[in-house]
Order: structure tokens, then C-alpha cells, then sequence
């Protein structure tokens, strides 16, 4: 039997603990537990899991950016009980390293390869190795088969994404960080794919707990990896769409509902009266999915019947939602980091900056300087200090803030911002580009309302 948790507060900048069901962490609303799946779940088998929700924690469920889910407020010893209380559900719950693959994987009829069968061989090898007790807590390897999902923002420390070239099937490596910004190492023809992946992983372990993929370079993965890696150019790159919401076919006659909790938060009352509504139209599966999203799969008739459903009940149904263009963490008093409630402004700023927030631009409220929700910079952050709120206009929480802002002013500031934008706009101008045009001076006054 397992022991109840000790785990201290992680203090502030602490990234690098990963909670997990066997291993809960303490936050500011007690212990948090995570767990991710392998395979779709029933939705009575999500309405068990919100019964347990409700049981052991405080009823509050997160959906994180890569698709586990997050219970809250747990106390040492209802966390175990969760804990075994979960594992009797039997349901297809991940364990061991981190490997992400698109949900849709083996069933995307716009996908280049099924990265599930990848990924799943990886976990199995990884397994054999125990390399997870041996490398960094949050390692992650991101196995994207391309579609309809795109993967490209979550971190990764060893990526692969199919690519075709000359009509042949390649997995192209990059390590370190979201797509855009990792180091591209060169492509891996199919049958080699799983075998470079545990080539470095094994380095990894070499180099200590700490070693992460940012610390590869292309001399030390081309030393690695050897004849294995192939050199090549792409022209003409497809960029991979995200997940639209509402209906989607994705081929052989199934059909998803994208479904997102607001703010990435649930209760579980809402979570299992949204399943009973899935069950009532014959969805067959749900799974948690990228982008804090949920994805209902089943026939045409029962997604377009839930869509609706789940929109009366608060939940982002539709693209364009002002709730899905902001980026926010638990905040207080769920966080022990956090310095002010992020979900009171978020959902202010959802109704007062409407217009504003027109999905060119992700607005990012954090509770701290950690950044958690959206480790990437944004065009405009806010985070919350000892001192008050801080703004910065391109960049991240954790990087020199461009002022500080007294906490009862954050409501009328984004007021100012909202105003802003209604007087300022041009016809077919979205807002990204409105703040590259104004600049930041002009950004930063209105939210400080000089009077320059």
C-alpha cells in the first residue's frame, strides 16, 4: 500500500515536478493528482471518474494543454483513496514516460502516418529500460502523425512529425521546445524511428535526472543516431490545423464534437451532466484531447445533438469564443504561487475586451511569474507580483515586465484596452495587428492611462 503524500509546496519557478496519481502534489487547494490516457473512455466511465472528483476533492477537474485531466483539492489521505479508486475503474490509464501522440491517431483520414503505433512502441521499450524513474520529471516525446490536431505548441523534448518526401513516409527529429523554435535535427525513415528515439533517450540518462532535450545539439544527436538520421529539404511545408470545434468527420464514418471546458476548468457536476447528456444521444467514447478540448465521438446525429447541449451548459462549442482566446492557470486560491484570482479577470476580460479578443492573439492571465498556462510569450501577458499586477506586451512572465499595475486597477485597465481597440481599429484589422501597429508605448499608456 502507498503511503500517504509529503510532497512540500513547490516554490515559486519550479517547474520541473510533474504530479501524477501515484504521486499527487500540494498546491494552494490541497493535493492535485493527474492522469492521462491511452485510449478512448465511455461516458460512464468519465461520470465515475467526476463521482470521484466530488468524493475525494474539492469537485474541481482540470483539462491540461496536452489532455490529462487534474483533480483537486485532495488531502493527503483522499488522494491515495483516489488513487486506488481510479486504478479499480480499470480504465486505459498512461503510465510511465511521457509520450504524446494525437488523439485521433489511427483514425485521421488527413494524417501522413498513425503515430500511435509509434508511440506505442516506445512506451513498451521505455518501459523495458525503466527509463522514466531515470530521466527529468516532465521529459516528453511528441509523436505527431500530422491531421487534423496539431502539436506543434506543446513542449517537447525529442518530436517526431510525419513528413511525406518522394511519395515515401519520413519522421522528421527536431528536440527542444514547440515546434517552431526546436532544433531540427534531420528525418528518420519509418522503421528507424523508435530506435532513434531510445538512442537518445539513453543519453539523456547518461547526462543525469536534469537532461532535457534543449541540452542536444546536432553534432551530439548526428554522433548518437549515426547513418539513422537522413538529410533532406521540404519545400512547400503544410502547416497542421488545430482542432476545429463543433463537428468534424474524421473519416470511416465517425464523426467528433469538440467540446472545451472555459478557462480549461470543470466542475465535476457540469463534466458528468454533459456525459449523461452524451449517453442520452448514443455518443459511443469521449477522450480528454489537446488544447484543454474534449472529443465526443459517435455518429453525425448524436455529435450535432450534443453540440447545442454542452453550449447551453457553459462549455466553448464554437471558434471565435473570446473564452478561447485567453490563456490562464488556476491562479488563486487554487495555486500556491499565485498572487490574485486569474479566473474572476479572465472571465471580466472575456466579456468587457469581446471584440478585442478575436483569436488573432492569446491573451495570458497568470497567477505568477512561472507562466504555466502558456510557457511561450504573448502578445499581451498580465502575471501577478508581490507588488501588483505586471503587463508585458510580447513577452512571458518570467521576462522583464513592462509595468506594474495596482490589483484594483486590473478591471479598468483592460476597460481602457477594450476602448482602445473600438476606437482605434481599422476595418478588417484584428487585434494582433492593431498592437504591432499602435506599438507598445501606445499599449502600455493606455493600460497605465497617461496622459502622453
Amino acid at each position: 500500500m502507498r503511503t500517504a503524500p509529503s510532497d512540500p509546496v513547490q516554490p515559486f519557478g519550479r517547474r520541473g515536478t510533474c504530479p501524477a496519481l501515484s504521486t499527487p502534489m500540494l498546491t494552494g487547494d490541497g493535493y492535485l493528482s493527474r492522469i492521462a490516457f491511452e485510449a478512448d473512455i465511455a461516458p460512464q466511465d468519465m461520470i465515475a471518474l467526476c463521482e470521484l472528483a466530488e468524493q475525494h476533492g474539492n469537485g474541481l477537474i482540470d483539462i491540461t494543454a496536452r489532455g490529462s485531466l487534474q483533480f483537486r483539492g485532495l488531502t493527503r489521505e483522499s488522494a491515495c483513496d483516489l488513487e486506488n479508486d481510479v486504478l479499480a475503474l480499470g480504465l486505459p490509464i498512461r503510465d510511465g514516460l511521457a509520450v504524446e501522440t494525437s488523439p485521433l491517431a489511427g483514425r485521421d483520414d488527413q494524417e501522413i502516418a498513425d503515430g500511435g503505433s509509434v508511440a506505442g512502441e516506445i512506451r513498451r521499450e521505455a518501459a523495458a529500460l525503466a527509463l522514466h524513474e531515470k530521466l527529468a520529471a516532465k521529459m516528453s516525446v511528441v509523436i505527431d502523425g500530422g491531421g487534423r490536431l496539431s502539436m506543434g505548441d506543446l513542449l517537447a523534448d525529442i518530436r517526431l512529425k510525419a513528413v511525406r518526401l518522394e511519395r515515401r513516409v519520413f519522421w522528421q527529429l527536431s528536440v527542444g521546445g514547440p515546434e517552431s523554435k526546436a532544433l531540427r535535427a534531420g528525418f528518420v525513415e519509418a522503421d528507424k524511428a523508435v530506435d532513434v528515439v531510445l538512442l537518445l533517450l539513453v543519453h539523456l540518462v547518461g547526462k543525469g535526472p536534469l537532461a532535457r532535450g534543449r541540452d542536444l545539439d546536432l553534432q551530439t544527436i548526428k554522433a548518437i543516431c549515426g547513418d539513422r538520421l537522413v538529410d533532406r529539404e521540404i519545400e512547400g511545408e503544410t502547416p497542421a490545423t488545430s482542432l476545429p470545434l463543433e463537428l468534424m468527420a474524421i473519416g470511416t464514418g465517425t464523426f467528433a464534437a469538440g467540446i472545451t471546458p472555459a478557462f480549461a476548468q470543470v466542475r465535476a457536476s457540469d463534466l458528468s451532466r454533459l456525459c449523461d447528456l452524451a449517453r442520452a444521444v448514443d455518443i459511443e467514447t469521449l477522450r480528454p484531447s489537446l488544447n484543454h478540448s474534449l472529443l465526443f465521438f459517435g455518429s453525425r446525429g448524436a455529435c450535432v445533438a450534443l453540440i447545442p447541449a454542452a453550449g447551453t451548459s457553459g462549455f466553448i462549442t464554437r471558434a471565435g469564443d473570446a473564452r478561447s482566446s485567453i490563456a490562464v492557470c488556476p491562479g488563486a486560491p487554487g495555486c500556491a504561487s499565485a498572487f490574485f484570482p486569474t479566473h474572476d479577470l479572465a472571465t471580466f476580460a472575456s466579456e468587457e475586451c469581446a471584440s478585442l479578443l478575436d483569436g488573432s492573439f492569446t491573451l495570458h492571465i497568470s497567477g505568477c511569474g512561472k507562466g504555466c498556462a502558456h510557457p511561450a510569450a504573448s502578445l499581451l501577458t498580465f502575471s501577478g507580483t508581490a507588488d501588483g499586477l505586471a503587463f508585458s506586451i510580447s513577452g512571458r512572465p518570467c521576462d522583464p515586465q513592462d509595468d506594474i499595475l495596482p490589483f484594483e486597477q486590473q478591471r479598468t485597465a483592460l476597460s481602457r484596452l477594450a476602448r482602445l481597440y473600438e476606437k482605434e481599429h481599422k476595418p478588417g484589422e484584428n487585434a494582433a495587428n492593431l498592437i504591432a501597429r499602435l506599438g507598445k508605448e501606445a499599449i502600455a499608456a493606455a493600460l497605465r492611462q497617461d496622459d502622453r
